[in-house]
């Protein structure tokens, strides 16, 4: 036989459906990879400390002393500390 011609016979291609277009092959490019620890994730304010800010802001609205920021005054600062626990700058 000649250089055109081989022995073996040629291979079979993979069955793909005619219709449906073949996937590409960087799907996953894009994507950044995990990290396995949660310090490094950076998180949202409006995401952490719900508990502590709920009591907080039940306590300024309903409070009925004279003057609600000297009275919540201890919700305001576990508040604080919560969110500096996350690594926020607060005043």
């Amino acid at each position: 036989m000649g250089w055109f011609f081989s022995d073996s016979p040629a291979p079979a291609a993979p069955f793909r459906d005619s219709q449906q277009p073949a996937p590409p092959n960087n799907l996953a490019s894009d994507l950044k990879p995990a990290s396995t620890d949660s310090k490094t994730e950076k998180v949202k304010p409006c995401c952490v400390c719900k508990d502590e800010k709920s009591a907080r802001d039940e306590c300024m609205l309903f409070s009925r002393a004279d003057d609600p920021q000297e009275d919540c005054k201890g919700m305001v600062d576990k508040y604080r500390d919560c969110m500096r626990g996350f690594g926020f700058k607060v005043a």
